[in-house]
């Protein structure tokens, strides 16, 4: 099998978060049958792949990431390798994944002289599937963790990242207000946690918040048209350059749903959801990424600077250091991650990881030469 028609199989069976149980099976497949006795191949984290490639006794090893989940998302490209289900592979994990195949090809194929760790992660989309393959594999020594992710914001051939923060930590967050159920006839007797709701949201609307992005875009509540709604949850993100200042976010917005709170006589919560830590990129390797990149004809280097994108790759870079970029994909209209239509060419998945594969051996040899 080839990475292209390992595309087409996981493109058509695209699953959710934590459900990748035929992503899994494909992947366990497509591996094996590359036959070679060095590659173990294990399942990890649910619904996780892992291959281990070790050639160097005692020494630590490189990491190389894909992610795995979709979306569910109705797919409308039309492709003839489109979608059997009602889930889509519409953030380009199928690309991913597929890249990350090629690229374990080319490392068999060329006996690099190396330890390799490939992982295909489960629940990057939601659930922070990175933090449970980092629980199983912490006794691992890793020296460095690599990923890419695909875009069309970029042309094709053009690569973006940048030293420092590249992806803001994201957080998601749930607040909650707690009123008094009544009968609308007897409105003065209940509680109107639909009421607090909005005022936190009109108050919320005045503050600013320099450097981060804060936004809702769910609400939820009451039983029936004609009762005091007693409870109603707002539910947002927060994304901000660190988790630092991300509890400092959360502070200001407990302030203002507590003044909403007392002056209605009610209560409130704030909780969180998925917890992503900002992605790193280790000032070290984006020279050596840059400097590879700069001097190859076929591609072009973008320093994009922080962007307010989730990842949970987050989770790698705050133990290793780490490199991740974007990889543009765009030849014609712009359509968007997580669009229905989002449909990264097959050519990509060549490109990127002889990309990839080229600045890993370049990295080795550089670390021959220190």
């Amino acid at each position: 099998m080839d990475a292209i028609e390992l595309r087409h199989i996981l493109h058509q069976n695209p699953e959710i978060s934590f459900h990748e149980f035929e992503t899994q099976k494909i992947l366990l497949d497509a591996l094996r049958s590359l036959g070679d006795k060095k590659l173990k191949i294990y399942k990890i984290a649910g619904t996780g792949v892992i291959a281990i490639l070790e050639n160097k006794k005692g020494e630590p090893f490189i990491l190389y990431r894909a992610d795995m989940d979709a979306l569910p998302i109705k797919e409308e490209t039309g492709w003839e390798f489109a979608s059997k289900n009602s889930n889509m592979h519409a953030c380009g994990h199928d690309v991913h994944m597929a890249i990350a195949f090629d690229l374990i090809k080319k490392v068999l194929e060329n006996n690099i002289n190396e330890n390799f760790i490939f992982v295909f992660q489960p629940g990057e989309e939601t659930g922070a599937g990175a933090s449970y393959i980092l629980d199983e594999i912490e006794e691992i020594p890793i020296k460095y963790a690599f990923a890419l992710h695909v875009t069309d914001e970029y042309d094709f051939k053009t690569v973006a990242t940048t030293s420092g923060t590249l992806f803001a930590a994201a957080t998601e967050i749930d607040v909650t207000f707690y009123g008094k159920s009544a009968h609308v006839a007897f409105y003065e007797q209940g509680i109107d946690s639909l009421k607090m709701a909005t005022q936190f949201l009109n108050n919320f609307y005045n503050e600013s918040f320099e450097n981060v992005l804060v936004g809702f875009g769910k609400i939820e509540g009451g039983n029936a048209r004609n009762i005091v709604s007693q409870e109603t949850v707002i539910m947002g993100s927060i994304r901000a350059p660190s988790l630092e200042i991300t509890e400092t976010v959360i502070e200001k917005l407990s302030k203002i749903a507590r003044n909403v709170s007392i002056e209605y006589r009610g209560d409130y919560s704030i909780t969180k959801g998925s917890v992503y830590p900002q992605v790193n990129v280790d000032s070290k390797l984006y020279e050596i990424f840059k400097c590879y990149v700069e001097n190859k004809d076929s591609v072009s280097f973008l320093d994009c600077g922080m962007k307010y994108t989730g990842e949970d790759f987050g989770y790698f870079s705050s133990r290793y250091p780490s490199l991740m970029f974007w990889a543009g994909t765009s030849k014609y209209e712009k359509i968007g991650l997580h669009n229905p239509k989002f449909l990264p060419d097959d050519e990509v998945i060549g490109f990127y990881s002889e990309l990839v594969f080229g600045f890993l051996k370049e990295l080795i040899e550089n670390e021959r030469n220190i």
